[in-house]
């Protein structure tokens, strides 16, 4: 069974909150960054997994946030558990979503398959265009020991991910940027867009510039929430959650201290970004409780 009553994955900073286990439907992780280890622990602690780290949670929805990979150690052996647990999850009737993250795109680009062609727009681009993008991700986190391991079953699964999701009445999504508006005003323009982005031939400077919006933040910073509310009046949904940006860089508090999601903007966003990869907690969390109708 799913608990995440567990003191360690409740709790903090202005949050919702948490449902009794039972009532445990759809939780979510936010940015786990390479960090097996912590990642695997929290699985096992709710009840996702076994002692053997098979999906254990029957018909339990489970959706990560994105940002899977880069500067923690272990990347690719993130990329392959939540794989295998989507399958397994598939086949016990329960479900393993996993959002299009920042990272996921820098690794995407800095490793496209040599079948991949890139449409340029300037002739000398093209011989550039591998070179800018493997530089980008290293500079960002990528690790040489997740190069040399990634197949292309890993980069078409990163090309197929969605960039948003609606669960109920929770927007889902990586950055906390209303830059997504660029690709539609539907969660279904968005992610057949950005799909369609990623699909071969790749044109340089439209990933480029997916790649420039999905690392903005603070979009939705403030106490009401304005910019939250008109973005849920595009998509849909009461309340977004992202990840993306880390809680205790925004809160100027030790990685140590965040004890659960931030629910911020009047309620109308929550962050799950915990700062695994800074030495915060790894935390699944139930989606909190919406708040009312949007005024």
């Amino acid at each position: 069974m799913v608990d995440l009553s567990d003191p360690g994955a409740t709790g903090a900073h202005e949050t919702a909150p948490h449902p009794d286990a039972e009532q445990v439907t759809t939780a979510a992780l936010g940015d786990v960054h390479g960090c097996i280890g912590p990642l695997r622990e929290a699985l096992f602690r709710v009840g996702f997994t076994d002692e053997k780290g098979h999906w254990a949670a029957q018909d339990a929805r489970l959706w990560f946030l994105g940002d899977l990979t880069d500067r923690g150690p272990d990347g690719v052996g993130v990329l392959d558990l939540v794989m295998s647990l989507q399958a397994q999850a598939a086949d016990e009737g329960g479900h393993v979503g996993c959002l299009l993250g920042n990272h996921e795109l820098m690794l995407l680009a800095a490793h496209l398959p040599d079948g991949y062609r890139l449409r340029v727009v300037r002739d000398d681009d093209e011989p550039d265009a591998h070179a800018l993008f493997r530089e980008r991700w290293f500079g960002n986190g990528g690790q040489d020991a997740d190069s040399t391991r990634l197949t292309d079953e890993h980069l078409e699964w990163i090309a197929g991910l969605p960039a948003m999701a609606r669960v109920n009445d929770h927007l889902l999504m990586h950055a906390d940027t209303v830059g997504y508006l660029e690709y539609g005003d539907t969660v279904d323009q968005v992610n057949t867009a950005i799909a369609h982005l990623l699909s071969d031939p790749v044109d340089v400077e439209e990933i480029d510039h997916l790649t420039h919006l999905m690392t903005k933040r603070f979009a939705f910073a403030s106490d009401d929430g304005p910019a939250a509310r008109e973005f849920l009046r595009t998509f849909g949904g009461r309340q977004i959650v992202h990840g993306h940006s880390p809680i205790p860089l925004l809160l100027g508090i030790e990685p140590s201290a965040v004890t659960g999601p931030l629910v911020y903007a009047g309620g109308y966003a929550v962050n799950l970004d915990t700062g695994v990869f800074l030495g915060g907690p790894c935390l699944i969390s139930a989606l909190p409780s919406v708040p009312p109708q949007l005024p």
